[in-house]
């Protein structure tokens, strides 16, 4: 899976911590992704500090299989931030592959085919 980070006002000594920690949270996505190839897959983390407040705002962004998922978190905390943008996306991710199991692949079109279809509405009539 390919990441990507964009930092905002973020010491360099604490952009490659948060990195590093980052990267190592999110291996986990990985597993649930494994369906999908590695250039069908993306993940965006954008992290930016605010003086103002003392906090700190992590905005996801998972592309995978053509549909997008985001989360934005907002702490004190940049570890904590992570790790709930991290359960928050694997949740969507999870949500979003039972719904593609789900749904046949031609929208509009039964799984069985329009025979078995029509012989199932047949056979409920005749009932």
């Amino acid at each position: 899976m390919n990441i990507q980070f964009h930092f905002a006002h973020i010491t360099d000594a604490l952009k490659a911590d948060l990195k590093e920690y980052a990267t190592k949270r999110f291996e986990h996505l990985e597993t649930f992704l494994s369906t999908f190839p590695d250039d069908n897959k993306m993940l965006k983390i954008d992290i930016d500090h605010q003086d103002k407040h003392d906090q700190y705002t992590v905005k996801t962004t998972l592309n995978m299989g053509g549909k997008t998922i985001h989360h934005e978190e907002v702490t004190h905390n940049p570890n904590e931030a992570i790790d709930k943008s991290e359960a928050n996306i694997i949740r969507q991710a999870k949500k979003q592959l039972d719904l593609m199991r789900e749904k046949p692949h031609v929208e509009g079109k039964s799984p069985d085919g329009p025979e078995e279809e029509a012989i199932k509405e047949m056979q409920q009539f005749n009932q």
